[in-house]
């Protein structure tokens, strides 16, 4: 998981923000943002509707296999965790 660094606000009429597009960010873009984040809180479902929570115990050599697997492939814990669970089941009978 990539890690994220948050800098001191910024005064995006004075300063001059850049996005990777080219395009400058600026106060108005912000404000559409914030709203469009307020309208649409938490994460966003993996299906259509809700997407529920499964949760249960691991061991802990378990829970650093899998931090070390999704370091490895550059993906979240979450995210390998919901495919080998998916496979997981595929193998009970």
């Amino acid at each position: 998981m990539p890690k994220v660094t948050f800098e001191p606000d910024v005064d995006l009429d004075q300063e001059v923000v850049t996005l990777p597009s080219g395009h400058r960010y600026t106060a108005a873009d912000a404000r559409v943002d914030a709203d469009w984040f307020a309208a649409h809180p938490g994460r966003p479902s993996l299906a259509r509707g809700i997407s529920p929570q499964v949760a249960f115990r691991v061991p802990q050599d378990l829970k650093d296999q899998l931090r070390t697997v999704a370091d490895r492939v550059g993906r979240t814990q979450s995210d390998v965790a919901r495919e080998a669970f998916a496979k997981g089941l595929s193998q009970v009978t």
